[in-house]
């Protein structure tokens, strides 16, 4: 058997890793091992064995078997009911446009040796006429999934996500409809590889509260991560230090230009990667045991009511 090519951790990382993932280095190959034998034996399971992909689903799971199963399989049964955020992802020039915009940002450096990455997100740089809600969440989805190939800082530390809604119209928010949000929000908090600790929602206009808590209110009242709201940019540094923000929010973390560019390489390095996502997923005919939540209902069944957002 070939050798695995994984990324050495720094020492810091390395007592984090241990810590919050349940990770120990010498047995890093053989539990990516195991995983890689579990998909190839699966009937119903057509799924990438990318060991550093793996990596990331054990990590965010602290090195449980099952559970990393229950995630991975989750992962790629939920496209056949979410096609328009985890179909169809190639790198292609509408999707490098898009990128270009500056729709997401993930700045230099993460918060820290051993701190969690970084990712903004400025809802106000859709093109309404040549894309939406579900394009932007794809293109978000596609750059979570380069953070987990190649950032242990983001495997490990995990994510905190910055929503600037800043100059968005209350035509763009009135787009992001409940059973959107409520895919998205099982996407995040079951199925994908990496783990929000923190996110921050950063210049909601005031007459945008109402709409924000229309379409919220289907989501669960407890959230598996911190969640707070800022009237103003500035307020965010009471929570995270400004080498962890980019040049144009005030911080010290380099400027946006500067990381569209590199992660605009990062896309197209993985053009042959996502080209091979299409054939991904799951055939529920072939899958012994019990049917995936997925296809049994399970997801347009789930109901909530997330806690109302006030302004001062």
């Amino acid at each position: 058997m070939a050798a695995l090519t994984l990324r050495p951790l720094s020492p810091q990382l390395l007592v984090l890793a241990k810590a919050e993932c349940n990770e120990q280095e010498t047995e890093r190959e053989n539990f990516i091992v195991n995983l890689q034998t579990w998909i190839n034996k699966s009937p119903h399971l057509k799924a990438p064995t990318d060991e550093l992909l793996l990596l990331a689903f054990l990590r965010r799971c602290r090195y449980s078997q099952e559970e990393t199963k229950r995630r991975f399989d989750n992962y790629y049964s939920l496209r056949g009911v979410f096609p328009e955020v985890l179909g169809s992802r190639q790198v292609d020039d509408a999707l490098l446009a898009q990128h270009q915009r500056g729709l997401h940002i993930i700045p230099a450096r993460p918060v820290g040796p051993n701190g969690p990455r970084v990712i903004i997100s400025q809802f106000k740089q859709i093109d309404s006429k040549k894309s939406n809600p579900r394009e932007a969440f794809k293109l978000l989805f596609i750059l979570l999934e380069l953070l987990a190939l190649e950032c242990d800082n983001a495997g490990i530390a995990g994510l905190i996500y910055v929503i600037d809604a800043r100059d968005v119209s209350m035509e763009q928010m009135m787009q992001y409809d409940p059973f959107l949000l409520k895919k998205t929000f099982s996407l995040v908090d079951q199925c994908m590889p990496l783990r929000f600790v923190e996110i921050h929602m950063i210049n909601m206009r005031r007459e945008g509260v109402a709409v924000f808590n229309f379409v919220t209110k289907f989501l669960p009242s407890q959230l598996p991560w911190k969640f707070m709201v800022h009237k103003k940019s500035e307020d965010l540094y009471e929570h995270l230090p400004r080498e962890a923000m980019t040049i144009e929010y005030g911080g010290t973390n380099g400027y946006q230009a500067e990381a569209l560019d590199y992660w605009r390489q990062q896309l197209e390095a993985h053009r042959d990667y996502f080209a091979k996502d299409t054939q991904y997923g799951t055939n529920e005919k072939l899958r012994v045991g019990l049917a995936n939540a997925w296809s049994s209902g399970e997801l347009s069944g789930m109901t909530g009511s997330f806690r109302k957002l006030e302004l001062d």
